[in-house]
């Protein structure tokens, strides 16, 4: 089989903050036999688990990793754990999150980890998503993708999201010949941005983009509205006040199909990104909607 997360935080402030995937709660959401059982359901044959030591180990393309403080290390780097953020292992609603009622209290802790991220980027080590993908370096990245047609447009992406990119078609195509809102949005599309050799801006740390696991959804209009907070900021915000009434968005349908097949949405991320999905499996699993 082959080898196949902006901005992303996650705030303990009630709700889900925003996932490409970067940042964690304070004292993590999940606890690491949680991840590790996600992960081996989620990439059967793909991503193993030993529990036959002192600690578990999960194993991908030949790598092993442990662990530590919220971060998945080599055995041999468990220890530097503080040099890097913790895994991308976060909190994903069912809905989009609503923050208009915010009290001033979960307003202020929101700001004061977005500020905390802009002066300390975060810096997560690059080795398991590495391994799931098997990308360590552009020629790598490069070799991996797959030039495909996805709803009539070519896009680029991962050789291991071919076959659930292919589901979500079928289910879209299906889905629209009773639901004409979903038929006139598909027939909106300006096509896919996929595969992008990046970090995530402002970061060192690796974009799901630069995997090819990731896809941006392209509209030919916004129609006035805006699909990214930072951008709500800009015209006019605060995203948290102002935006959830006037942003871009998919159908639900849509959002549904590509739910089902493992990808999560960016529309339920609190700092929104919602043109944005990418393959995280494990995601849903750990919050039991898949």
């Amino acid at each position: 089989m082959a080898r196949t997360m902006f901005f992303a935080i996650v705030l303990v402030v009630g709700t889900l903050v925003r996932g490409d995937s970067l940042g964690a709660p304070p004292g993590f959401p999940f606890a690491a036999d949680q991840v590790f059982q996600a992960l081996e359901v989620s990439y059967p044959g793909w991503v193993s688990v030993r529990r036959d030591g002192p600690e578990p180990v999960v194993s991908v393309d030949g790598c092993d990793f442990v662990w530590a403080q919220g971060r998945l290390l080599p055995p041999d780097r468990a220890g530097e754990w503080e040099r890097y953020a913790p895994q991308p292992f976060y909190p994903y609603p069912a809905d989009p999150p609503h923050v208009e009622a915010w009290t001033d209290d979960q307003v202020t802790s929101a700001e004061a980890r977005i500020e905390g991220l802009r002066t300390h980027p975060v810096r997560r080590d690059p080795g398991f998503f590495d391994a799931l993908w098997s990308v360590h370096d552009r020629g790598s990245a490069d070799a991996a993708q797959r030039r495909i047609r996805f709803l009539g447009a070519r896009v680029t992406v991962h050789g291991s999201l071919v076959a659930p990119l292919s589901r979500v078609e079928a289910r879209l195509q299906s889905a629209r010949t009773q639901d004409p809102t979903l038929d006139q949005f598909l027939q909106s599309l300006a096509g896919f941005d996929g595969y992008n050799w990046r970090n995530i801006a402002g970061t060192e740390s690796r974009s799901n983009h630069a995997y090819g696991s990731a896809l941006d959804v392209i509209p030919t209009s916004f129609q006035g509205k805006n699909p990214y907070w930072l951008w709500s900021n800009q015209d006019g915000g605060p995203w948290y006040r102002r935006a959830w009434a006037h942003r871009w968005e998919p159908p639900s349908t849509f959002v549904k199909a590509f739910e089902a097949e493992g990808f999560v949405w960016g529309g339920k991320w609190l700092l929104f990104d919602t043109i944005h999905f990418e393959y995280r499996p494990e995601i849903l699993v750990l919050n039991n909607l898949r």
